[in-house]
């Protein structure tokens, strides 16, 4: 029997810094976060590929830690699902933003050039209306972006454990999950939550300090990369303890 995924969390934390070799595995993952931001999306698969396989040996039964970088073709194959798990499930809230932003972007350029031909109150109803369609949307799709990313990693874990992209998509079997380990997968949820809110206060009064605000950039890639590595492991052992097996 599985030992609580809670019931250690020191090394959990801990273990991106240890096993053989870990800082140069740790050193490639911040180069690929950096290397996205000046190639958009190709790198942060790697990182999403090697997340997956974090979790697949968690999965598996085995310690947390470090797996060597190789098999590249496979990382990149496994980000790419994982990427596109996430989209899907995230698919809603964020088209609905996007959405209020756009209409609310086309409608206030287009609005300009009539300023002079409208009335003001009707040129300031017009743009107050724009402002509140914006405000609303954003709201809304915050709020469905949320509903998605809550059962994204028992979707995810599905898909690692099972190997198949489908996996993700197939609610019965990995609201089993939530169902029977709530507790633990809302813990979780809530220590992870945690750590990005501890995370982004420290860069945040890193950034605007005005000695350490160049600290930023460069601890936002090892962070990120941290935070995704204690994410694997982390839901991969609540999928783990759960006792679902893969159907293959």
């Amino acid at each position: 029997m599985h030992r609580d995924v809670l019931s250690d969390l020191k090394s959990l934390f801990r273990f991106p810094f240890q096993g053989p070799d870990w800082a140069n595995r740790f050193i490639v993952g911040c180069a690929l976060y950096f290397a996205g931001w000046v190639v958009p999306i190709v790198p942060v698969l790697f990182i999403y590929g090697y997340a997956v396989e974090v979790m697949r040996r968690v999965i598996r039964g085995e310690e947390p830690g470090l797996p060597p970088w190789q098999n590249w073709g496979r990382l990149f194959g496994d980000g790419l699902r994982a990427a596109v798990v996430g989209f899907v499930y995230l698919l809603p809230g964020t088209a609905i933003w996007l959405g209020g932003l756009g209409l609310y972007l086309f409608g206030s350029f287009a609005t300009i050039p009539l300023a002079e031909r409208q009335p003001p109150t009707e040129f300031f109803l017009v743009f107050f209306v724009l402002i509140g369609i914006y405000i609303l949307s954003l709201f809304v799709g915050s709020l469905l972006v949320l509903l998605g990313a809550v059962p994204l990693p028992a979707a995810t874990a599905h898909f690692v454990a099972e190997d198949r992209l489908g996996a993700a998509f197939q609610v019965r079997r990995w609201w089993a999950v939530l169902k029977e380990r709530r507790w633990e997968y809302a813990m979780a949820w809530l220590l992870l939550f945690g750590l990005i809110g501890i995370v982004y206060l420290v860069l945040m009064l890193l950034y605007y300090s005005i000695c350490l605000c160049w600290l930023t950039p460069l601890l936002s890639a090892p962070v990120a990369f941290y935070t995704t590595l204690v994410a694997a492991a982390l839901f991969g052992q609540v999928w783990r303890d759960s006792g679902i097996r893969s159907t293959e």
